[in-house]
């Protein structure tokens, strides 16, 4: 039996050991293997797989000590093995390093337009000073497209932490994830981690920017909202910010292009807080989010409300 299913094991094992009723360590991975591009899977609790078959060994067999494992050889048997585990997957450093050309070239794959694939990550890089939103050209692009080829797909922050000493400060850092989520799953199943995720239900910050509530005619983020075209929308958003801000845009899509329309908040003071309430036309929106950036290039946004006819 490889040794990787030890070294899972002992991954499990180090995240339950570390975790208490109010800190869960999740044993997320990385592994990059048939599907295209550079990946990420989260499992809703522990599953042991391994990254190939060796000859004679069927897809799944059952392990005395690890239970069910296994052995994909293909994308369409790691597809199975998402379905059947209930995984989360997504596209990590979307259109950049090993993810280059990534999602763009699986968009018609099974398994990309599967709902267990969430999306793509956040992370800003490279860094462009120029642009105004953090990541502005190749996360939120990718976020936007994938929204415009007519599937529901969200944007997951992310960080790399390679090797950390003890006096490295992460925290000040990190993307943040906040889901609407209570209370804290226990380390040996954290399946309602990604029930939130997978229905879009949190949003994303750099951790300067709180979106304590949002809302489309009230629907939340990830929700579909029904309503006629020539309907208005009302979009609330209550925001809480350590720095200035400097503008709130929503941007929303028609299937095939993308528009926004930008807010100057240049009046919020530091330490502040405020009930955004956003008139819109329905017309011309299939879906929409809304983003809020402050002076020092912080920021917040949401996933999509999707937009249906009644």
């Amino acid at each position: 039996m490889p040794v990787r299913l030890k070294e899972q094991d002992t991954y499990y094992e180090a995240c339950r050991r570390f975790s208490d009723r109010n800190f869960l360590i999740l044993p997320g991975e990385e592994p990059n293997v048939y599907l295209g591009g550079h990946w990420n899977i989260l499992f809703p609790k522990p599953v042991y797989w391994t990254h190939g078959r060796e000859a004679g060994r069927p897809f799944v067999e059952e392990h005395p000590q690890y239970g069910t494992v296994y052995h994909p050889g293909n994308a369409q048997e790691v597809a199975e093995m998402i379905r059947r585990t209930n995984a989360l997957v997504w596209q990590t450093h979307p259109r950049t390093k090993g993810s280059t050309f990534y999602p763009d070239k699986i968009k018609a794959a099974d398994y990309f337009q599967d709902d267990h694939w969430l999306g793509a990550a956040f992370k800003a890089m490279p860094v462009d000073l120029s642009q105004q939103r953090l990541c502005e050209v190749r996360c939120f692009a990718t976020l936007d497209d994938m929204n415009n080829w007519w599937q529901k797909k969200f944007l997951i922050g992310e960080v790399d932490t390679y090797k950390k000493w003890p006096s490295d400060d992460l925290y000040g850092h990190f993307n943040v994830n906040y889901l609407k989520l209570d209370p804290l799953p226990a380390a040996g199943d954290w399946g309602e981690i990604n029930r939130v995720l997978r229905a879009g239900d949190f949003f994303v910050t750099t951790g300067e920017i709180l979106i304590r509530h949002f809302a489309v005619n009230g629907a939340s983020s990830g929700q579909n909202v029904s309503i006629a075209p020539e309907q208005r929308i009302n979009l609330v958003a209550d925001l809480e910010w350590t720095f200035p801000l400097e503008f709130v845009e929503v941007v929303w899509g028609n299937g095939e292009r993308t528009d926004r329309l930008v807010l100057p908040a240049t009046e919020m003071k530091a330490f502040g807080s405020h009930r955004f309430s956003i008139p819109l036309e329905a017309a011309g929106k299939r879906w929409l989010r809304f983003a809020a950036w402050d002076s020092a290039g912080n920021g917040a946004f949401t996933q999509p409300v999707y937009l249906r006819s009644n």
